[in-house]
């Protein structure tokens, strides 16, 4: 069984840790996922068991001996093979002797004999407050002359309570409202049954069910809900911080919305002092997408923090190309024209002195169009040995962007195919030769550096967090205009 939710598990202070915190990422846990998962902890937890050969207004019994410790029933009255004799109980029946039959009735001769459910039902009655409803439906039986059907709701009320960054769990009055009490019958040895009987039994029910249920049912469903909101989902990667390369997520906020609980979700990353800095806390993100159909959960990136967070996890890159073909070539020769001080050393090309170097110090930056993503990336190229900036070729490589999930990490890629370069200041002595530049600069970039540049990204995945009954092995990637999805099919 899936044990979903994820509310309410902030840790009192926020992670003493070195590195930046991202807000703005939000957690979902679908409504009637939500309901599935509480009906299925509380049957799996038997919790009407405890009813189950009882007396309505008496105490737990084995079989026909309910009626052993009854006074005014002699022991000739039962037949030890068929139970009950009704032969000699037809005045009782008869409701001429309805006192009696009241004693029998409220005494203990009302057993319930079997129990299903409870079905569950959530109400958003406010966003601070849940309405749990139970549907409890009894079998019972009286003198083995009537069997009834009886379901009977309980109601739980869960408050949540924001102190500072800490969601607390309040519970209200579990109890049976007044009025939700369906009886049904399904059999009766004798068709002509008394109405005083028939309503007799009926106010012996609306008087003892809710007591009973109460008493039983109450404690126990309202202890097993309090277990799933507080200890079922644990919203942190481990290890807990502890360095400047950990991560970790925690609830910051819970709120109950139509569809879903809502969780805002903070991001501590290893960011260090040279790169992107974190957004204020205060910007307002853009609304959410609806959660998809048939998902459980969803775990949604703002796009402008997704890229913050994509920041902190880079470093910049450079790589060293040593010309071994045509393109390699043509292009050290091409930029050479701009470096007069590498013209003279020409010759060296083959023994591996000059090359090019292709540097990337900046981090890729995310864009989403519709259902599309791409990503692009800013660099420089210039030649091995030289350092002067005016030399260098300034490039954006635009490429298609293919997310993938794997070990409970977010690894991002470029897609090769369909890549397409820009230039953005380079020397002007090679101006007039400006597409062969690009020509020639994206045939190199294809074939070392986005290799090695890919092979960085999945080095260097985003951790997801741990969550139980959450597996993001299993998720799809979704995207809408402002927000990456990771949502969690059911």
């Amino acid at each position: 069984m899936l044990l979903l939710w994820a509310l309410l598990l902030c840790w009192g202070v926020l992670p003493q840790a070195r590195g930046a915190t991202h807000t703005h990422l939000f957690l979902r846990i679908n409504n009637s996922q939500l309901e599935t998962d509480i009906s299925n902890l509380l049957s799996e937890n038997q919790v009407l068991e405890g009813m189950i050969r009882m007396a309505v207004t008496g105490s737990p019994s084995e079989g026909v001996s309910v009626m052993d410790s009854l006074p005014f029933v002699r022991e000739e009255l039962v037949d030890k093979k068929s139970g009950l004799d009704l032969s000699l109980v037809g005045d009782l029946l008869s409701g001429k002797t309805m006192p009696e039959l009241k004693k029998l009735l409220t005494t203990a001769g009302l057993v319930i004999e079997d129990a299903k459910g409870p079905e569950v039902t959530l109400q958003i009655l406010s966003d601070s407050l849940l309405q749990i409803t139970l549907r409890c439906k009894l079998y019972l039986s009286f003198l083995e002359i009537l069997w009834l059907e009886a379901i009977k709701n309980i109601r739980i009320g869960v408050r949540l309570e924001q102190i500072g960054n800490k969601t607390q769990v309040a519970f209200e009055e579990c109890h049976t409202p007044p009025g939700s009490l369906n009886i049904k019958i399904l059999k009766r040895s004798d068709t002509l049954l008394p109405n005083q009987l028939l309503k007799l039994v009926t106010n012996t029910l609306e008087k003892s069910l809710p007591f009973l249920l109460q008493k039983i049912v109450c404690p126990v469903a309202t202890n097993l809900i309090n277990f799933l909101l507080e200890d079922i989902l644990h919203i942190i990667l481990p290890p807990i911080i502890s360095g400047p390369d950990d991560f970790q997520y925690y609830v910051t906020t819970t709120e109950f919305t139509e569809g879903a609980i809502l969780m805002r979700v903070a991001l501590v990353t290893p960011c260090g002092p040279h790169q992107r800095a974190p957004r204020s806390e205060h910007m307002v993100p853009p609304p959410l997408p609806g959660l998809s159909q048939n998902s459980m959960a969803d775990l949604a990136f703002w796009l402008e923090i997704y890229n913050d967070i994509l920041a902190c996890l880079y470093t910049s890159q450079e790589i060293s190309v040593e010309p071994q073909d045509s393109s390699e070539t043509d292009l050290w020769e091409l930029l050479s024209l701009s470096s007069p001080q590498s013209q003279p050393k020409a010759y060296n090309l083959t023994r591996g002195s000059l090359g090019l170097i292709i540097s990337a110090p900046n981090p890729p930056t995310v864009l989403l169009d519709g259902r599309r993503t791409t990503v692009t990336q800013q660099g420089l190229l210039m030649l091995h040995g030289t350092n002067a900036s005016s030399d260098a070729v300034a490039w954006q490589l635009l490429c298609r962007g293919e997310f993938s999930l794997r070990s409970q990490k977010q690894q991002l890629q470029f897609a090769p195919h369909g890549a397409v370069v820009t230039l953005g200041p380079y020397p002007t002595i090679i101006k007039e030769q400006e597409e062969r530049l690009k020509t020639l600069l994206l045939a190199v970039l294809k074939r070392w550096f986005l290799p090695h540049h890919n092979e960085w990204l999945r080095e260097h995945s985003l951790p997801l967090p741990n969550i139980k009954g959450v597996s993001f092995s299993l998720a799809q990637m979704d995207f809408s205009e402002d927000y990456i999805l990771l949502t969690v099919p059911e």
